[in-house]
């Protein structure tokens, strides 16, 4: 395998650094990125792009950070193999890197909105166990539901919605364009009427899912190719053709 010029020249340049470095100079630790919540947000999986993967390239990563997917061809340095064994991150190559760039593409955005459950821990549960997952901040059913349709219709993006109140929920929902929602009251049937409207937002109650239930529902829903909608759920709406009432 050849490298280009500036993958050699970073190589070397991190070898002499090993070389000069004092034995014991500490590592930096890895600085925390904040959700949009403000606090600290562990991540389970991260892509990473980089053509030579370094000790800064892992010291950039968000806080918990326990898998990386690097390309076939990328190159990890010394330093960065030894961070990642002491930090205990996981490193993936090759056909894994191909599945987690297709999820990163698409978002998948977790939010809660009038809910009686601990509704703000379920959802970063969900966040720590689907990898790149996102959590919007809490405001009201309305408001949440705007933002959702946002990231659909502007990043393609899935969700998975906590409320107390599923079925006005998922009726609002399906008042946009972009959304598809559905709900139900157990996993086997929230994933099948996903797969039969190619669902884009699941719609759950916190109080009827369990903890482990809400975080497998979620990885699936994340993970799953839905294939295109129904044809008559992608079509927009026709007017009525009668004439006996006003338009």
């Amino acid at each position: 395998m050849t490298h280009d010029p500036e993958t050699i020249r970073r190589l070397v340049a991190e070898v002499i650094a090993r070389i000069t470095a004092p034995a014991a100079a500490p590592q930096a630790a890895a600085p925390a990125t904040a959700s949009t919540s403000g606090q600290p947000q562990a991540t389970s999986g991260v892509v990473l792009a980089d053509k030579v993967v370094t000790l800064a390239s892992l010291e950039r990563l968000p806080a918990g950070t326990a898998r990386i997917v690097v390309a076939a061809t990328a190159v990890i340095t010394p330093s960065a193999r030894e961070h990642a064994r002491d930090s205990g991150i996981e490193i993936v190559r090759g056909g894994a890197a191909a599945t987690a760039k297709q999820q990163a593409s698409r978002p998948f955005i977790v939010a809660h909105a009038e809910c009686g459950a601990d509704a703000a821990g379920r959802c970063a549960t969900i966040v720590r166990h689907v990898p790149g997952a996102q959590q919007l901040p809490a405001t009201g059913l309305a408001d949440v539901v705007a933002a959702l349709a946002t990231h659909a219709a502007r990043d393609g993006a899935r969700a998975i919605l906590l409320s107390g109140r599923p079925a006005a929920a998922a009726v609002l929902a399906n008042r946009s364009a972009g959304l598809r929602a559905v709900t139900a009251r157990d996993a086997a049937g929230l994933l099948a009427a996903a797969a039969e409207c190619s669902a884009n937002l699941l719609v759950v109650d916190p109080q009827v899912f369990s903890a482990v239930a809400l975080e497998r529902v979620s990885g699936e829903f994340a993970r799953r190719d839905l294939g295109p909608a129904p044809a008559e759920l992608a079509a927009a709406p026709t007017p009525c053709a009668c004439t006996g009432h006003a338009h």
